[in-house]
């Protein structure tokens, strides 16, 4: 364990004096510039887009876990392990694997996942806690990274069952520029098919003064033409999105990135534990707690709760093959018991439908019913995934 602190950097004193006890020790893996990190202007200067580091979270669940701690004569820690620029992933996750460490979170992008999932050792668990990209999960179904934030699947079919039960099933796309842009616009497409919606239309916005581009910077002409229920704004940046309701030719809803949201976590969510969870957050972080911050804290969870079932196994199984375990329940602060998925290591957990400031439903949406586990309405289906076919 001397080695593994002395590789994390200077652990604090207290750190330090209990490490050569029961420490169950939770990386927590990010990276020097990352883009996910760095603050982006808008076109007019206003800024829209600014991420703090989920780590709050991570700390808070194992602050959380001490009581199972105590069970099971044991203190849990994370310990985060910043990597330098140009610095492999692999090498840290190895030299933490060497030193008994199980679980890692990881705070980096996609390529590093990518990376850690093809070289982690197979009794080390992985878990990504903001990537919600489809084809990521498809990739790497055989290795041992964990999904813990929703796939944007699971985000477009819940805001696309809400819209069916309300009957608005014409709906109108206005996408951006940016490749997330279209691939969650595509995901809204794909979502309207499986649930019975319609794509009227879809409309790509700019953010220019070209007058010669006045088609797609205009709300009144982009949304002055054609049919349509309601209005999915696709745009990651936020800066025309925030400017769209109440501003359509036709008086419409507004969803998507902008107006009734999809979303992991809500700091307003109101049942099921969750306001008691966002103000210890709060309390400790000093903000309210983000989707990625909720799946942080999550993650943690999941390997206090592993362990604690693993503890009355005469030999328990490696971390990975207990989360998948099929009478793992999970709970999430969301009404219904979450459980990871065998064929994309995807978890199963409700998605709160969101205003800036109120959560308007969970989906599953009531009405949406499945042959095994309601949850998995939401998002890929087994044949869609190389390891469920």
């Amino acid at each position: 364990m001397a080695a593994l602190l002395a590789s994390f950097g200077r652990p604090g004193p207290a750190f330090a004096q209990t490490a050569a006890a029961q420490d169950r020790v939770i990386l927590f893996v990010d990276r020097e510039g990352d883009p996910w990190y760095q603050r982006l202007n808008a076109h007019d200067g206003v800024m829209r887009i600014s991420h703090l580091t989920s780590l709050p979270g991570a700390e808070l669940a194992a602050k959380d876990g001490r009581a199972a701690g105590r069970a099971l004569g044991a203190t849990f820690k994370v310990v985060r392990r910043t990597l330098k620029a140009d610095e492999p992933v692999e090498q840290a996750l190895r030299a933490a694997a060497d030193q008994g460490v199980e679980a890692a979170i990881l705070d980096v992008p996609a390529a590093d996942l990518l990376t850690a999932s093809a070289s982690a050792p197979p009794s080390m668990a992985l878990f990504n806690i903001r990537d919600q990209d489809e084809q990521l999960r498809k990739d790497t179904c055989r290795g041992t990274l964990f999904h813990v934030i929703p796939s944007r699947s699971m985000l477009t079919d819940g805001l696309a069952q809400f819209l069916v039960r309300r009957n608005w099933k014409k709906i109108l796309v206005l996408e951006g520029p940016e490749p997330d842009d279209k691939a969650f616009s595509q995901s809204m497409a794909a979502s309207a098919r499986k649930f019975g919606a319609r794509i009227v239309d879809t409309r790509p916005f700019a953010m220019t003064n070209d007058p010669r581009k006045r088609e797609e910077t205009n709300l009144g002409l982009l949304t002055g033409s054609g049919d349509y229920d309601v209005v999915f704004v696709s745009d990651m940046v936020g800066e025309f999105g925030r400017m769209t309701p109440y501003r359509t030719i036709l008086p419409r809803p507004v969803v998507g990135t902008e107006g009734l949201r999809p979303l992991a976590w809500h700091a307003a969510a109101e049942r099921n534990g969750a306001p008691q969870l966002n103000r210890r957050f709060e309390r400790e972080a000093g903000r309210p707690m983000t989707q990625e911050d909720w799946a942080a804290w999550a993650a943690v969870r999941v390997v206090i709760d592993a362990d604690m079932r693993g503890a009355r196994d005469a030999t328990p199984a490696p971390l990975p093959k207990r989360l998948l375990r099929q009478d793992t329940t999970l709970e999430l602060y969301k009404a219904l018991p979450g459980s990871f998925r065998s064929w994309d290591h995807q978890l199963r957990q409700g998605i709160f439908l969101s205003t800036h400031n109120a959560v308007i439903d969970l989906a599953p949406v009531e009405g949406f019913l499945h042959e095994t586990n309601t949850l998995d309405t939401l998002g890929m289906a087994p044949p869609q995934s190389p390891c469920g076919r």
